[in-house]
């Protein structure tokens, strides 16, 4: 068996610390690039049928410059067989990959195919969709466990349908299968696997010459925005002015004290003038001149 897993390279941006806000206050030691985690769960996958299945072969299908290189032969030495690139210039919208990928596909002759649900970075999750739409094949989303039947023209999948739903489905073969992050997790390739994978030559596609109508026109790309800071409410029993400080301070307001030093006596007598000045002594005082 011939399995092909997409694995798509993400630009990942961890930190803020530019201080221009034209480059959205970024600078280049805030990124990583990386592969995308559901894609490294759906080559998890692949793995396990391939401890299972002696003859099955995985094949990794990936788009674009390689700037995740070091990452991709990770992927490699933690058990895939070949590693394809694909070139392609400019843009590329989910039409025009699933575009791309399709004719690779065809060329390798794959028996099934693994992508992750969606992507860490646009998170649109329409490749895998898309994909299956132009190879003819069944789709079956959001899968967590993947299994081969006796025979090998068809799986068996476990999917989460959302609200802590599960649901087993039989699905014939050739299919594509898009991949969710479960408590599995992604195994770690040895030293020794990872020096090799590092001579690997890598195999490339080119299609140059053909050419895909976009079907999504992107008007205009950033970067992720940072996460708001979760804010509790102010206590509704404060005036307006110590609500709005707890707004500004994130409901942090800085506690301010006294240090006592001195004997004893000395401290004991600050702490009864403190009592009275905030009025916790007033009753006492009236009750003793009576």
């Amino acid at each position: 068996m011939k399995i092909i897993v997409c694995v798509k390279q993400i630009c990942h941006t961890y930190a803020r610390t530019g201080q221009n806000p034209e480059r959205h206050f970024l600078e280049p030691t805030d990124k990583i690039y990386r592969i995308n985690p559901h894609d490294e769960m759906a080559l998890e996958l692949a793995l396990r049928l391939k401890d299972s299945h002696d003859d099955t072969k995985i094949i990794l299908l990936t788009l674009g410059p390689l700037i995740a290189e070091h990452e991709l032969r990770r992927c490699l030495a933690m058990g895939a067989d070949h590693l394809y690139g694909i070139k392609c210039i400019g843009r590329l919208d989910p039409w025009e990959k699933s575009a791309v990928l399709a004719k690779s596909i065809r060329q390798l002759a794959a028996d099934m195919v693994l992508c992750g649900k969606e992507s860490l970075d646009s998170q649109n999750g329409q490749v895998g969709a898309f994909l299956a739409h132009r190879l003819k094949v069944p789709l079956v989303s959001a899968i967590t466990v993947l299994q081969i039947l006796e025979g090998g023209s068809a799986a068996e999948v476990q999917r989460r349908c959302g609200r802590g739903t599960r649901e087993v489905i039989q699905c014939p073969l050739p299919a594509v299968f898009t991949v969710e992050r479960g408590p599995a997790v992604p195994r770690f390739p040895t030293h020794a696997a990872y020096q090799s994978a590092l001579a690997y030559p890598i195999q490339e596609f080119t299609f140059a010459d053909e050419k895909t109508l976009p079907r999504l026109i992107p008007k205009n790309t950033y970067p992720p925005r940072p996460r708001p800071r979760k804010v509790p409410a102010p206590d509704s029993a404060q005036e307006a002015y110590y609500r709005i400080e707890q707004l500004l301070t994130t409901s942090r307001v800085e506690k301010k004290g006294t240090v006592l030093t001195g004997s004893p006596e000395n401290q004991v007598e600050g702490i009864l003038a403190f009592l009275e000045k905030h009025g916790f002594l007033e009753a006492k005082k009236q009750t003793g001149n009576e």
